[in-house]
C-alpha cells in the first residue's frame, strides 16, 4: 500500500491565521494536526491539536493529578469566555518545530515508526519539498481493515 493512496489533503497554518482556523480546518479533515508554512511557503513546523489542548486548557498542575481527579471539576473547566479568547490566538504561538514527516513512496511500517519517533498519531507526506497531505493511524488502521476484508479476492496487499 502506497501512503500517497491514504493522505488526506489538508491546508497548511500560516502567520495571521488564528486557533479557531487550526480547530476547522482539523475537524473539517479529522487530523489531529497540520503543517505551518512560512512566508515562502515552506513547511518549518507543526500543529497539533494534543499540544494546543495542553497549553489552552489543561493546567500543569491537573496534569500531575488527573488520575485522583473525580468526575466534577466545574472549577477548573474551561469557561466560554476563555474559550472566545483562545480561538483567537494566532497559530504561530502553538507551532511545533518537530516534522514528522515522510515520502509517498514510503510504506506503512516507516510511517508508524516515525510516528512513535515523534510521539505523533501523524505523519506529512512530502515529496521534494512538496507537501502532499496527512496520513495518520487511523487512516492506516481504516485501509488495513479494508485489506482484510478484500483479501480473499487477492486484490489488496499491506506492504
Amino acid at each position: 500500500m502506497k501512503l500517497e493512496n491514504v493522505s488526506i489533503p489538508v491546508a497548511v497554518m500560516r502567520k495571521g491565521m488564528t486557533l479557531m482556523d487550526f480547530f476547522e480546518e482539523c475537524t473539517r479533515c479529522r487530523v489531529p494536526g497540520v503543517p505551518y508554512v512560512d512566508d515562502q511557503e515552506k513547511i518549518v513546523g507543526r500543529i497539533s491539536i494534543r499540544d494546543v489542548f495542553k497549553h489552552i486548557a489543561i493546567p500543569e498542575h491537573v496534569i500531575k493529578v488527573a488520575h485522583v481527579l473525580g468526575d466534577r471539576t466545574e472549577n477548573i473547566e474551561l469557561p466560554n469566555m476563555k474559550v472566545r479568547e483562545s480561538l483567537a490566538l494566532p497559530v504561530e504561538e502553538f507551532v511545533l518545530e518537530t516534522i514528522p514527516n515522510v515520502s509517498p513512496q514510503s510504506g506503512i511500517v516507516k510511517a508508524l515508526a516515525i510516528m512513535e519517533m515523534f510521539n505523533s498519531s501523524y505523519v506529512f507526506l512530502i515529496d521534494d519539498e512538496k507537501y502532499l497531505g496527512v496520513v495518520t493511524r487511523m487512516v492506516i488502521a481504516r485501509r488495513m481493515m479494508e485489506c482484510v476484508h478484500t483479501m480473499e479476492e487477492d486484490k489488496c496487499i499491506v506492504s
